[in-house]
């Protein structure tokens, strides 16, 4: 299983592990960092077996890479643009350098959106490609950019240092954002492997959702951050978790279609040529 980062946007998969989840059912989990872009290219060669990469999966889908959405688990995206104690709104970036991962990834497009609805232009914004979303992280704290779109818990460390949390990604959009994304081949080759991924993500997001406490605990140690910061990066993920792992057509299409009239696909797409939730709906 390929994360683009190690943080807590990654919960599920992290603690599914570390809590023997995929270990009951079967399944022996390795998860690896890798840039979101090169984790499609990873599912087209074979070298990883899943992506949790929902957004960027569209795109490479469009192109005619052969993969399939088959859970989503969450129903927003937890990017926020953080600013400097110093910086009164988001007018005042235009004209100044801005910290996202890589020029096109999920965090640029909703660094934007962000920069946008706060009453700036993105379009005169600097963005600063950093390569990961922990580098954007130092970026930020060396003064070396004026904002950095972020996400838990390093929107929580920030706030605890003084900077300004600027916008929130997921007040301003719904999206199928993190999932369980595949090559159709898997499904077709091994797909008990597929079904028993689903049901350890069916059973984390259940324990997530039921016990509070020790999740934060969990975050508190792992991701070496103050209980301040760990219950709100729960309280964040707790917020946007899709219980089911299904959204409805409706809601994907017109995810989609946005997504195409903003020129971020190269051809228009249909939810259920790119989703498809039958095997999570046959699971027992």
């Amino acid at each position: 299983m390929a994360l683009s980062v190690r943080n807590v946007v990654f919960l599920p998969f992290y603690y599914a592990r570390d809590t023997k989840i995929f270990e009951k059912h079967g399944l022996n989990v390795e998860l690896i960092q890798m840039r979101s872009d090169l984790q499609l290219a990873g599912l087209a060669s074979g070298e990883i077996d899943y992506t949790p990469s929902a957004g960027p999966a569209f795109a490479a889908f469009a192109n005619g890479l052969p993969v399939k959405a088959l859970a989503v688990l969450y129903r927003a995206p937890l990017f926020s643009l953080v600013g400097p104690p110093a910086l009164s709104n988001v007018k005042e970036l235009e004209g100044k350098k801005v910290a996202v991962s890589r020029i096109g990834s999920e965090s640029h497009r909703y660094g934007s959106l962000m920069i946008e609805s706060g009453g700036a232009d993105p379009k005169k914004v600097t963005f600063i490609q950093t390569g990961s979303t922990t580098v954007s992280l130092t970026a930020i704290q060396q003064g070396s950019v004026n904002a950095a779109v972020l996400s838990p818990p390093f929107t929580g460390i920030m706030a605890e240092k003084g900077f300004k949390i600027l916008g929130r990604s997921r007040s301003l959009a719904e999206a199928p954002w993190l999932g369980l994304v595949v090559h159709r081949q898997k499904v077709e080759r091994k797909p008990e492997q597929v079904r028993n991924m689903l049901r350890s993500m069916r059973d984390v997001t259940a324990i997530i959702r039921r016990d509070r406490p020790a999740v934060i605990s969990y975050i508190e140690k792992i991701f070496k951050v103050s209980t301040a910061n760990a219950a709100a990066s729960y309280d964040d993920i707790a917020g946007v978790m899709v219980d089911s792992l299904m959204l409805g057509d409706k809601q994907i299409q017109e995810y989609l279609d946005g997504s195409y009239q903003r020129g971020e696909l190269p051809k228009p797409i249909s939810a259920s040529e790119m989703f498809d939730f039958s095997l999570l709906r046959s699971l027992k």
